[in-house]
Formats: C-alpha cells, sequence, structure tokens
C-alpha cells in the first residue's frame, strides 16, 4: 500500500511539474502575445466580421504566419546571443541604426498604446460612467505604480499577462459553441480579395502582424535566461503564443460575422461589440465581453509600454532589461503621452482606436528588414542562419509591411 502511495505521489508530482514547465515554456510567447492583444485586436477583427463578414480572413492568416516567422526569428537572436537586440544592430550596423529602430518600436508602441488607453476608457465608462479620459487616467496612474514598484518585473509581468490571456480565451471560446457561422463562406475568405474597406486590412494587419512585438521576443527570452540548449522551446513558445493570438482575433470575427452582421451592427461601441456574446450568455454579455475588453486593454497596457521603453533605452545604449531605470523612465513617458492623446482627441473612439492601430504599420519595414538581416548573419547566430522557408516567409512579410506602409503614407497625405 505505502509502494502505490509512493508512486501514486511521484504520479502526481510529475503531472505537477509537468504542467510548471509547460506553463514556463508559454511565458515569452504568451507575453508576446499579450503586448499584441488588445483593445485594437478586438476592435478591429469585431468591426471587420460586421462590416465584411469573413471576407478577409485571408488578411489574418498571412498576418498570423508573418508574426510567427518573425517572432522565431527574434527569439533565435535572443537564445544565440548575450547581447541585446539593438546592441547587435549597433555593433554590426551603427549606433545611429539602433537608435532609429529604438524610435519607431517607441512610436509604433505608442500607437497601440493610445488605443490601449482608449479601450481601458470604454470598458469601464460602459460599467460605471465618468467619461474614457477618467478612467484612462486612472488606470495610467495604477500602472506607473506597478512599474515603479515591481523588483522581479519579468516574473510579475509574466503571470499577469499569461493570467490576461487565459480570462480572454474564456471569454470569448464559449460563444462558438452557440453559434452558427457560414462555414462556406469562412472557407471562402481564406482566398484573397479585394475588400470593401482597405482600411481594415491595414489595421488587421497591424493588429495581428506587430513587428515591434515579434522583435521584443529577443528581449523576452533573455529575460528568461534561454541559451542555445533553449532554442527549441523559444520557437515553441512564439507559435504557440501566436497561434493563440490569431485564433482568438479569428474567433472574434467569426463571431461577429455569424451575430452582428446580421443584425446590422456596424461596431460604434462598446456595447456594440458585446451584443456578439449574447448568444451565450444573455443580459451577462455585456459585462463578460466588457471584462475581456478590459483584461486585453491592460495586459497590452503594461507590455507596450515596457517594449517601448526597452527597446528605445536600448538603441541609445542606457539600459535593456526590465528593471532599468532607464527603461522604466521611457517607458512611463509613452504610458502619459498616449494617455494624454487619447484623452484630447474628441472623434468616435472605435474609430480612433482603428486609425491608432494602422498607424502602426509606418516604420516596420526597418525593423523587419534588420531582424532578417541579424537572421542571417554568420557572426550573429552561426550556424543557425535562417532556413530557405523562414526567409521566404521573412520577404513575403517585408514586402507586405512595405506595401501596407506605402498606403497608409498615401492615405495620410490626402
Amino acid at each position: 500500500m505505502s509502494k502505490l502511495k509512493t508512486v501514486t505521489s511521484r504520479e502526481g508530482l510529475q503531472k505537477t511539474n509537468g504542467w510548471k514547465q509547460f506553463l514556463a515554456l508559454l511565458g515569452p510567447g504568451f507575453i508576446t502575445a499579450a503586448t499584441v492583444i488588445g483593445p485594437g485586436s478586438i476592435t478591429v477583427s469585431s468591426k471587420s466580421g460586421a462590416l465584411m463578414e469573413y471576407t478577409i480572413v485571408w488578411a489574418l492568416v498571412a498576418a498570423a504566419i508573418f508574426m510567427s516567422a518573425y517572432t522565431v526569428i527574434a527569439g533565435k537572436i535572443g537564445v544565440l546571443s548575450s547581447e541585446s537586440l539593438l546592441s547587435l544592430v549597433s555593433r554590426h550596423y551603427g549606433r545611429w541604426l539602433a537608435v532609429l529602430i529604438g524610435v519607431c518600436v517607441f512610436l509604433i508602441t505608442g500607437g497601440f498604446q493610445t488605443g490601449n488607453n482608449i479601450g481601458v476608457g470604454l470598458a469601464f465608462d460602459a460599467m460605471f460612467g465618468g467619461g474614457i479620459a477618467l478612467w484612462a487616467f486612472i488606470f495610467l496612474v495604477i500602472t506607473l505604480v506597478f512599474l515603479w514598484t515591481s523588483n522581479n518585473f519579468y516574473q510579475m509581468l509574466e503571470k499577469i499577462m499569461m493570467l490576461m490571456v487565459i480570462l480572454m480565451i474564456v471569454a470569448f471560446v464559449g460563444n462558438l459553441f452557440k453559434i452558427t457561422p457560414d462555414l462556406g463562406a469562412l472557407a471562402s475568405g481564406l482566398v484573397p480579395s479585394t475588400p470593401k474597406i482597405w482600411g481594415l486590412v491595414v489595421a488587421i494587419s497591424a493588429t495581428s502582424f506587430s513587428i515591434a512585438g515579434a522583435a521584443g521576443q529577443a528581449y523576452m527570452v533573455q529575460g528568461k535566461g534561454w541559451k542555445l540548449p533553449d532554442l527549441r522551446k523559444s520557437n515553441a513558445s512564439a507559435l504557440i503564443g501566436i497561434t493563440i493570438l490569431c485564433l482568438l482575433s479569428l474567433i472574434i470575427m467569426i463571431t461577429s460575422a455569424a451575430v452582428l452582421a446580421p443584425k446590422g451592427i456596424t461596431v460604434d461601441s462598446a456595447v456594440d461589440m458585446a451584443v456578439q456574446l449574447e448568444p451565450l450568455l444573455g443580459p451577462l454579455a455585456k459585462w463578460l465581453f466588457l471584462l475581456g475588453l478590459f483584461a486585453a486593454s491592460f495586459s497590452s497596457f503594461v507590455a507596450n509600454a515596457v517594449l517601448g521603453g526597452m527597446m528605445l533605452s536600448d538603441g541609445f545604449g542606457w539600459g535593456r532589461t526590465l528593471n532599468d531605470r532607464s527603461v522604466k523612465v521611457l517607458g512611463s513617458l509613452l504610458l502619459i503621452l498616449s494617455t494624454v492623446v487619447a484623452a484630447v482627441l474628441q472623434v468616435n473612439p472605435i474609430q480612433l482606436i482603428v486609425v491608432a492601430q494602422a498607424t502602426t504599420v509606418l516604420g516596420a519595414p526597418l525593423i523587419a528588414i534588420v531582424l532578417l538581416l541579424l537572421g542571417n548573419n554568420k557572426k550573429v547566430v552561426g550556424s543557425h542562419k535562417n532556413s530557405l522557408v523562414t526567409n521566404m516567409l521573412a520577404i513575403l512579410a517585408t514586402v507586405w509591411l512595405i506595401y501596407l506602409s506605402y498606403n497608409q503614407l498615401t492615405d495620410f497625405l490626402k
């Protein structure tokens, strides 16, 4: 009997350790996904499904493939080098380029952060009133306190991001069992076609393929202390995180197409988006959706601020870890500026989120090109250069980013 108990306890311990190892594996990928999953992803996916149903599913799938390729490249660079990403850029290509990339990432994450501020404000204004600006400033203060008082920042960030992402999955996946999507139309949406609203294609690409978020994987794996023996873990972490990100966006697009489009709801408020959960939750849909919107906003709120501050600081050579003072100062600056922009701009908040996400493609091609060069640089990755398939995907992704950036820039100049 004692032997049986010993075996049982060992099996239980192995299962517990296996679960902990699995969660540890997910850490960097979950943080990268949480950086990208925000109110922008939810809003753009909801609006796309409501207005164009399944016709731009192809753009989301392409974004997922491109994001995966670049996240794997960045993770590989992180585990194979003791230097940070922008330290490598500085040494091989010049400090000026490292600074320029740092500035680009800071501006890109600033675009995401503006959407995050609005998302937090939308959720709590719909629940309690008070206005978007009030709640944006309240959560600015909360996040600043969190940023400056945490001693072991990576571990705390990892746990919060995982919790928030899991909460969003629970909030949205259950609804799939209550709706009847048009599977034929969904399959047709995998074939690229000319979209009715090009701006939503740009926005869905920007929210699901964040080159800044992909670059951040290099810092996340170093934060875990992963080295060459952990390369496979880095790749698995990246692929799992991005798969979760894009499946969640796809689920929201499908539910919007199945629930919102037939009702003619064009998504002009957070409450409009909440209607998509009514088949499962009825009157509780509003509250659970708003909770999910808040979870998406706050997880991305923290991660984006840290990423923008970290890469700009590293670009200047001031510091690169999540606990460096320069990273916290610049992250705080990003938080404050984006909150002010979100509070000052008096336009439709849903439309502002879409525009903020679309602007993040500007500057992205430069980051993509540099990551591609580093991934093929023998002095950086040794014998672990990008495979032919990875390079082909990365080149296609870069061309796509250049095309999106060109179209976005021409729209701004009109």
